[in-house]
């Protein structure tokens, strides 16, 4: 089952009316000891701002031709890698950076260490790349 809800003062709180609903159905016992798992909803805005970070770097450099082998290569080079044993040695490919792949947290962690990977890639100070992203989107 999956249900929303929101940090309050007094501990998680459903945010929907379903949500309450979908915990009655449910049936939860007074202590009895549930596992729960805490994943914090991605945000759009955060999505295109990761994006404009590709585009302005994309722009300001030579060695790629196609944006998404940019987007695989600064994945890969900011740890964000996956690991597949062929059976003749390890192929490394990047992590989807898709909604239902990666909450908030592991997506603004990929962006702070993206930012630093841009910086050394294009060779720009973090302050002077932070507002070109402002000014890009």
């Amino acid at each position: 089952m999956k249900i929303y809800v929101k940090k309050t003062s007094t501990g998680l709180v459903p945010i929907y009316n379903s949500d309450y609903e979908g915990l009655k159905e449910c049936k939860l016992k007074l202590g009895e000891e549930y596992e729960v798992e805490i994943k914090k909803k991605r945000n759009y805005k955060f999505h295109k701002k990761y994006f404009a970070l590709l585009n302005l770097c994309f722009e300001n450099q030579d060695k790629f031709e196609d944006i998404n082998d940019l987007r695989y290569y600064l994945t890969m080079k900011s740890g964000f890698v996956k690991k597949i044993d062929t059976g003749n040695g390890i192929m490394h490919i990047p992590k989807s950076i898709s909604f239902s792949n990666m909450d908030e947290i592991e997506f603004d962690n990929l962006y702070q260490l993206t930012i630093t990977t841009v910086c050394n890639f294009i060779g720009i100070e973090k302050e002077d790349l932070l507002n070109e992203i402002l000014n890009f989107m």
